[in-house]
């Protein structure tokens, strides 16, 4: 089985059609065909059936398909082990994160990784959670830039303990404290801080953003007896902030990304008498002895956030 077959064979699973797996692999559609025909003589296995218009994977294509993608990722990295031994500091990377960081956080973090490394490749991958995850122990993703659990370990779908798992690294980056967010008319005492009582009785937005943060929410307003009147779930932090004006309810949401309507005036935030809410940012990736040059370059920018994260000034450094 040649490498070439196996990148076939991935494209194929990931796109589901001879014409996009050819464009992907710079190959013809008859090429293609030709290769994952060599591979099922090879097998003596049907490895693809059609379902519609689409390809789907048979039973064995898709065992053969995680074999793959470990043989592509070791020879990659071998690939790239070897160049940076002569010098040569290129090759790609696939970046997964959530829709609400890939507009406040990636597109900083990319800036600042391709004006150091321009010879690397970036891919962005996003989505949920657990799809992440999937796709971080499917191999499609190298690594994730998520919110990281403050105090308590995260479950990937698998049911593994993210912070017990020996094949992940958890790289956290930068610590965010979680405030109450009220409309700009609200009547704030001077020290801008409220009782369980009082915020209790106000109708409240739930963020959902990402499990880890739904998670530290619900066990925050368990902690300190704070029953909230739920009256709407919702992801995008910009619709709750609009929500709030409007005095829908008051929700608990990132101070960063708040702080410019802070400055304008356009919201306010209270903090409870009792406690404080935190949350973390950092990163996942696969543990290697040795890690691929592209994705240690990545990290080591990540880590040198206080230069292109623009509301650096809203987070906390976090002590290792």
């Amino acid at each position: 089985m040649e490498f070439a077959h196996s990148r076939a064979l991935i494209a194929i699973g990931e796109l589901g059609g001879f014409g996009k797996a050819g464009e992907r692999l710079h190959l013809s559609p008859p090429a293609v065909f030709a290769q994952i025909h060599q591979l099922e003589q090879e097998f003596g296995e049907k490895l693809y059936e059609r379902s519609g218009r689409k390809l789907v994977l048979t039973p064995a294509g898709r065992l053969l398909l995680e074999y793959c993608r470990r043989l592509v990722r070791v020879h990659d990295e071998a690939v790239g082990a070897v160049r940076e031994l002569s010098g040569v500091q290129c090759g790609s990377l696939y970046l997964g994160c959530g829709p609400h960081i890939s507009v406040s956080i990636v597109p900083h973090l990319i800036h600042a990784y391709v004006s150091k490394y321009p010879n690397m490749q970036l891919r962005l991958i996003t989505g949920n959670d657990q799809m992440l995850f999937e796709d971080l122990y499917a191999g499609k993703v190298d690594l994730i830039i998520m919110n990281l659990p403050a105090d308590e370990p995260t479950f990937p779908p698998d049911g593994r303990v993210l912070t017990d798992d020996p094949d992940l690294v958890r790289d956290p980056l930068w610590r965010y404290e979680l405030v109450f967010v009220v409309p700009p008319d609200y009547p704030t005492r001077r020290c801008g801080t409220a009782s369980v009582d009082e915020l209790s009785a106000k109708p409240f937005i739930l963020y959902q953003r990402s499990v880890v943060i739904e998670s530290a929410i619900r066990r925050f307003c368990t902690e300190v007896a704070f029953e909230p009147k739920i009256v709407m779930q919702n992801d995008q932090a910009d619709s709750i902030k609009e929500l709030v004006k409007l005095g829908v309810g008051i929700s608990l949401l990132p101070l960063w990304s708040v702080s410019e309507d802070l400055r304008r005036g356009a919201l306010k935030i209270v903090r409870l008498h009792e406690r404080q809410l935190f949350s973390i940012t950092g990163l996942i990736y696969r543990r290697s002895s040795h890690l691929p040059v592209a994705l240690r370059s990545l990290v080591a920018v990540a880590h040198e956030w206080k230069s292109w994260l623009p509301k650096a000034a809203d987070v906390q450094s976090i002590k290792h």
